[in-house]
């Protein structure tokens, strides 16, 4: 085992902490490839969460009955929109917003139907789920009724986002001399 006094000056996170302020000034510099490039994680998240609740279809089924079946359709709607975004990359940039929008809607509305089955983990677990979800049905409001603030709102809290991760970075480089 190596007996290290001193953790030193860390490369890593300095590093780390300069590209993420470089994709913070990407972001905003070319917001249109931002968006292109959100669209496309957009359609392979909606994927991937349509398969998922295809795949548990089943088993909610049991715990809810006849409510299941929307959630069927929020799988098959999560696929489709994916499918949709991921073939045209021009209508995925066009619509990003609004279609975030529709699913976050349609997603919230689905699970508020069946937040029901949460109860038999605790009553802690509903209320928690039921409030994030009539959150996200605002939220999801709000979306469509400015979709162009939306929009720019999206660029531009991706680029905070990776200016405050960078600074960390670079802040735990600087720190990490003195441990």
């Amino acid at each position: 085992m190596l007996n290290r006094k001193s953790f030193g000056f860390d490369w890593g996170q300095f590093i780390t902490g300069i590209l993420f302020l470089v994709a913070a000034f990407v972001v905003l510099r070319y917001p249109l490839a931002t968006l292109r490039t959100v669209a496309f994680i957009f359609a392979v998240v909606a994927i991937i969460r349509g398969i998922a609740v295809l795949a548990g279809f089943s088993i909610l089924r049991q715990f809810t009955g006849r409510l299941a079946w929307i959630s069927l359709i929020m799988g098959i709607f999560d696929l489709v929109i994916g499918l949709i975004f991921l073939l045209n990359s021009g209508l995925g940039v066009a619509t990003i917003t609004m279609m975030f929008a529709i699913w976050f809607l349609v997603d919230s509305v689905g699970s508020l139907f069946n937040v029901g089955h949460l109860r038999v983990a605790g009553t802690g677990w509903f209320v928690v789920y039921l409030i994030l979800d009539i959150l996200a049905v605002i939220v999801s409001l709000m979306l469509f009724m400015q979709p162009v603030i939306a929009a720019v709102t999206l660029v531009t809290l991706l680029a905070m986002f990776f200016v405050l991760f960078g600074i960390e970075c670079i802040v735990i480089a600087f720190a990490r001399r003195n441990i």
